[in-house]
């Protein structure tokens, strides 16, 4: 597929018009060319909707990772502090996600691996992009929006961020 055309004066990068097919995502490493998504729904109907070209992955390592807890403490403060992070903990994140991506439409990938989206060329951080698309979600959604909803709006501002100007 060569390049394809989005509106008067742009063309996609190219299969960035794509959504991603899971199984043809390379592996990679984050850095400054490519950022992790949030671990979340949200964040993995971004890289769906980045498509095949502009995601990669990496195995997720949670062996080295730690979730805050808070609860009550001496008194009825709350506290917090930090436990491992467990199966259990990874098996509601990737039941979170499933979901999620399942109310939207969308493949389920596979489990096991961080999605590491490339920097679009217009985009500076990864705080600017996330303000960006929750821009876009805020400007095009409904008032509740379904996750339906939210990957068409993402599927556009992906491309659209991904675009070059003829």
């Amino acid at each position: 597929m060569g390049d394809e055309w989005i509106d008067a004066g742009t063309k996609s990068r190219g299969h960035s018009m794509d959504t991603t097919d899971w199984d043809d995502v390379a592996e990679g490493s984050p850095g400054t060319e490519w950022w992790e998504t949030t671990e979340n729904g949200l964040g993995v109907v971004t890289a769906w909707a980045a498509g095949t070209a502009n995601v990669r992955k990496t195995p997720t390592a949670d062996l080295t990772r730690s979730v805050s807890v808070s609860g009550p403490g001496p008194g009825g403060i709350v506290r917090t502090w930090t436990e491992p992070f467990t199966e259990a903990d990874r098996e509601t994140v990737n039941e979170a996600i499933e979901y999620y991506l399942g109310d939207a439409g969308i493949p389920l990938p596979p489990r096991g691996w961080t999605w590491l989206i490339r920097r679009p060329p217009a985009v500076g951080n990864d705080r600017h992009l996330w303000a960006h698309l929750n821009r876009q979600i805020a400007l095009h959604a409904s008032s509740a929006p379904h996750p339906a909803e939210i990957a068409q709006i993402l599927r556009s501002s992906m491309a659209t961020l991904y675009a070059e100007p003829e």
